[in-house]
């Protein structure tokens, strides 16, 4: 059970990409500034999309948007358990920010009992500190194939004594069956957990709709606590690669071009690239697109990645790009790949060496310990900038070679030469000063008619507009009802 003094309220959906993550953020900001001391909470989160907490503890970037909109620094308690795939049906297991080991999915389920323990410790650890927390399922409560090996969505609420509400999202069609066909095949025991529904993303006309709420409080018995709308330019991470599915460019003339690698992580490095106005952002599949900035982005496989990305024939749109006088920027894993080769000596990923695209001097070895830092710099554009790190190789020079940036500790990180650069750090683009430089630098390259107009935008605010606009849709009073 929660803490005595503790209040709670979880957020299951009907799917993946039902508007949990988002629904919960409004709420953590909302109640933040209606002076209530709350916390995000996800028991276990499967993402490639990640961040380093102050101390060097990894978790899921949804936890991370969800703890800055509620003003509190991020910890690894607020999501206990991180699965990252990491290709051939295994998955790299986070464990309270650390990594505990990589598994298939069957060997991770057999210690659900040991997991769930986990998630309860770090659940009580928060509850400890806070007034309320809201908690965050994950896909269904209802896959009948993993019910009985559940251990964040319904089972995790029964087990704390917190209420639930169901999240839908209607824009991608069908959310009276998927209300309706949740609510059916949920227990007894797990329908007297659920006090009503929240329709997602609507668009149009609402009186067109009149009457679909209705049938479904009836149906289920429980009310409809929302219909909220769908945001447009919505600045808040997203985590699941669904959201790349979606993704349609900005106009602009300042093309730039991040290679979709298959095990593709951490491309919320480049939501801050959405944001400013001229520039479109493509994520390529193949090597067709004409770009002033090609990004090969982080990997949970490098060595898999890498090779799918030669195969492609994405090696002649890096070359042609640079002979047009465009840029080309690795970050981590897409760092790794630009040198020479990439060596696996302990298996991280697959063992043996692979050749790499032979743009910069350097040569990588992946490691079985995992670097987690945050981190802050100089970079060579003389702009400070502050990051974090996130791999399992490290990466030597083979000749002299110019850094891409001097941290703090007067150690260098990446590599320059001409007009190939290489990093580590992940959240570059979130420090406006470097953006805007680093954009204005590839677009003078390439004669473009672009100047640096917004590089930066404040995440506070746009918590504030999303929060804004849950609130003038949302039966808050009824949500508060719930949580007290």
């Amino acid at each position: 059970m929660a803490t005595p003094t503790t209040r709670t309220l979880m957020f299951v959906g009907t799917a993946s990409h039902a508007g949990k993550s988002t629904l919960v953020t409004a709420l953590c900001r909302m109640l933040h500034k209606d002076g209530v001391r709350v916390a995000p909470f996800k028991s276990q989160n499967m993402s490639l999309n990640s961040f380093v907490c102050r101390d060097g503890s990894e978790i899921g970037r949804a936890q991370v948007c969800q703890a800055e909109a509620a003003g509190i620094e991020p910890e690894a308690d607020m999501n206990p358990i991180l699965l990252k795939p990491a290709g051939d049906r295994h998955m790299q297991v986070v464990l309270h920010g650390r990594v505990f080991g990589t598994m298939t999915a069957n060997e991770y389920y057999e210690q659900k009992r040991f997991f769930f323990a986990q998630s309860l410790d770090s659940f009580h650890r928060l509850a400890s500190k806070f007034d309320v927390i809201l908690l965050e399922g994950a896909g269904s409560p209802v896959e009948m194939n993993l019910k009985d090996r559940d251990i964040v969505n319904l089972p995790f609420a029964k087990a704390i004594g917190s209420k639930a509400l169901l999240v839908a999202d209607i824009d991608r069609g069908g959310v009276f069956a998927a209300i309706a066909g949740t609510f059916a095949l949920l227990e007894e025991d797990e329908r007297d957990l659920l006090r009503g529904f929240i329709i997602n993303r609507f668009r149009g006309d609402l009186r067109l709709f009149r009457g679909g709420p209705e049938f479904l409080e009836r149906y289920t018995g429980r009310r409809c606590l929302g219909v909220l709308p769908y945001i447009e330019q919505l600045l808040v991470d997203q985590e699941d690669s669904v959201s790349l599915d979606d993704h349609r460019p900005n106009p602009g003339n300042f093309q730039i071009g991040v290679i979709r690698l298959p095990h593709i992580s951490n491309y919320t490095d480049f939501n801050a690239l959405e944001r400013i106005p001229g520039v479109a952002v493509h994520y390529l599949l193949e090597p067709n697109q004409r770009v002033d900035l090609v990004i090969i982005p982080g990997t949970k496989n490098t060595i898999a990645d890498l090779r799918w990305l030669i195969a492609r024939g994405f090696k002649q749109l890096l070359l042609d790009t640079m002979e047009r006088g465009g840029w080309v920027l690795g970050i981590c894993g897409g760092y790794q790949m630009l040198g020479r080769s990439v060596g696996d000596p302990f298996a991280v990923e697959e063992g043996g060496t692979a050749e790499g695209l032979d743009f910069l001097p350097i040569q990588t070895e992946l490691e079985t310990a995992k670097v987690t830092v945050q981190s802050s710099g100089r970079s060579f554009l003389g702009v400070a900038v502050r990051g974090y790190e996130i791999h399992m190789g490290k990466t030597k020079h083979v000749r002299p070679v110019d850094p891409f940036l001097i941290k703090d500790d007067a150690q260098a990180d990446g590599a320059l030469l001409g007009h190939v650069a290489g990093t580590y750090f992940h959240g570059l683009f979130d420090n406006a000063g470097f953006t805007a430089k680093f954009l204005s630098m590839v677009a003078e390259n390439r004669e473009l008619d672009w100047r640096p107009a917004d590089c930066g935008y404040s995440k506070d605010r746009e918590y504030s507009r999303l929060a804004a606009i849950v609130r003038q849709h949302l039966d808050v009073q009824r949500i508060y009802e719930l949580i007290q």
